[in-house]
Formats: structure tokens, C-alpha cells, sequence
């Protein structure tokens, strides 16, 4: 028998991951890691697995969550501020290797290697950290930029906008989408599998999309004219901050501004069919997706 325990099970993917790992899995065989118990959701509370207490900023917290789990999914913390996320990442896998964890598998995300862009320096130092501390077996997974986050990328706009003026900075790009539930299945079924013991793995699209595309497929799915519009980082700034479903203050745009220097050069247009192969199926389209998104029928 293998434990399974879970962190992130609140959020977009972990949410999916455990809801497919039940389906493979019993739910006696899986602990669920929260910092605050008490706000597990109804979907947790009922499905019989064991929730424990496990908080990234205390480690004594972590072991304890960890302690008997044979497999542990660390989920990536949301927090942008690269310092406290890295922290967060190695105290938990130092508390996996105290407590003889004999897998970590870390969610990357589905960049190119070499980036320099800010979303991806608290994975790579991560990543570098599972490769080079030893004592425990990884996988990383590095998955790809979720169609539903289309938006993010996409200047933040919605329909509701008078404006259908997108704009982005420095350059545009191909990225290879993947929706969050082949995302979570895929890696429920991967947890479950033997094999990939420190490898890193690709989870992504077979298809890319750059945002001209999917100005153009917007225009054509409402019957309106959006443009996207290249400008300079001062342009993005005025134009999205405030923005609802963003953190509008500067600094955070400006971080997040350097994705757009990934996209021109391509870091984004990894396309492995890895997650075709472990759903043995087509994933799901990311026009599906966005037309679901932006209110009309698949």
C-alpha cells in the first residue's frame, strides 16, 4: 500500500489532482496537508481522506503532516515574493527527508530551462534545490500555463471592457496551454505510476497559441474587433492596472511584465506529448476552454 499526501488541495490544481486521485485511489490511502484544517473545503471533509495540519512557514508543522506518506505532491506556494517561496519549497522537502518521504513530486511550471523571467525563479530554485540537496527521489512537473489563466496573459481583459484594445508589453508569443483538469488528472495518474524517478516531465498542449491568435478567435467568437497592441512597459502599466483579478500595484506588474520577454522568445512553446499519452486521450481543446470562458457553448 502508498500513502499519498497532498498540499495545495484547496487550490485550482491541487483541488483537481485529489479529486482524480480518488478515482484511483482509496481514500484512506491519501492525507491532505492545509495550514488551517479548519478551512478545508466540503469536498475534502467528505471524501474521507485524513487532513492534517501542515503549514509551508512551519516545519515542525510539515513534518508532522508529512510523517508516513510515501509519495508527497508539493503544490508551488502562490506567493509571489521569490525569497519566502523558496524558503516555503525547502522547508518542506527538508521535512520529507527527515520523515523518509520516498518521492517528491514538485509542480513546476512549463517554461524553458534557460528563463529569466520573475514566475520562474523560485521553480528553478526549486528545482535545483530537489536535484542537488539528495536524500529523497523527485519528478518534477513542470506544467504547462492553464487555458483557464488565458486572461492573465491576454492584457487581463473580458468582454465586459468597453475597450477592445489588449495591451501587452515587449512581445507576443506561442504558449502550449493545458486546461487545469487534464493538468490534475495527468498528475494524479503519474503519482500513482512507477517510473520518472528524478526526471523532469513536460505537461502540456499539443497545440500553441500565440495572443494575436487569440485576438482573432475572440474577435470571431463575439462578433467584435479586439486588437492586441504591443506596447511598451509603460503602456502595460496604465492600461492594466486596477484591473479586477489582478494584484494592480506597479511592482507586481512589472514582474510579471518580463513573461512577455519569455513569450518573444519562444519559452513557452513546449509542446510534448506526455500529457495526450498518460490521459491516453486527446486533452481538451483550448478553443473549449475559451469559448467556455468567455459564456458560450463548447
Amino acid at each position: 500500500m502508498t500513502k499519498f499526501v497532498l498540499t495545495g488541495a484547496t487550490g485550482q490544481l491541487g483541488s483537481r489532482v485529489l479529486q482524480h486521485l480518488l478515482k484511483l485511489v482509496p481514500a484512506t490511502d491519501i492525507i491532505v496537508s492545509l495550514y488551517n484544517p479548519s478551512g478545508a473545503t466540503s469536498t475534502i471533509k467528505e471524501s474521507g481522506v485524513e487532513i492534517r495540519r501542515g503549514d509551508y512557514a512551519d516545519p515542525a508543522s510539515l513534518g508532522a503532516a508529512f510523517a508516513g506518506a510515501d509519495k508527497l505532491l508539493l503544490v508551488s506556494h502562490p506567493a509571489m515574493a521569490h525569497e519566502h517561496r523558496v524558503a516555503y519549497h525547502k522547508n518542506a522537502i527538508d521535512a520529507a527527508k527527515r520523515v523518509g518521504i520516498k518521492r517528491v513530486y514538485y509542480t513546476s511550471l512549463a517554461f524553458a530551462g534557460d528563463t529569466d523571467t520573475f514566475v520562474m525563479r523560485a521553480h528553478l530554485d526549486t528545482e535545483r534545490y530537489l536535484q542537488e540537496s539528495g536524500g529523497v527521489p523527485y519528478t518534477i512537473l513542470r506544467e504547462g500555463v492553464y487555458s483557464e489563466a488565458w486572461r492573465v496573459y491576454f492584457g487581463f481583459w473580458t468582454p465586459a471592457e468597453t475597450s477592445d484594445e489588449v495591451v501587452i508589453p515587449h512581445g507576443d508569443g506561442p504558449i502550449a496551454y493545458a486546461c487545469l483538469d487534464d493538468l490534475g488528472e495527468a498528475t494524479a495518474k503519474i503519482l500513482v505510476e512507477a517510473g520518472y524517478e528524478n526526471e523532469t516531465l513536460l505537461l502540456t498542449g499539443t497545440r500553441s497559441f500565440t495572443l494575436k491568435q487569440i485576438a482573432a478567435t475572440v474577435s470571431r467568437l463575439l462578433g467584435r474587433d479586439v486588437k492586441l497592441v504591443v506596447g511598451s512597459e509603460e503602456d502595460y502599466l496604465k492600461a492594466n492596472k486596477g484591473k479586477p483579478g489582478l494584484r494592480g500595484e506597479e511592482a507586481h506588474l512589472r514582474k510579471f511584465a518580463t513573461t512577455y520577454k519569455a513569450l518573444e522568445r519562444g519559452e513557452l512553446d513546449l509542446k510534448d506529448p506526455l500529457l495526450q499519452n498518460v490521459l491516453d486521450r486527446e486533452p481538451k481543446s483550448f478553443e473549449h476552454t475559451l469559448r467556455e470562458s468567455l459564456g458560450l457553448h463548447p
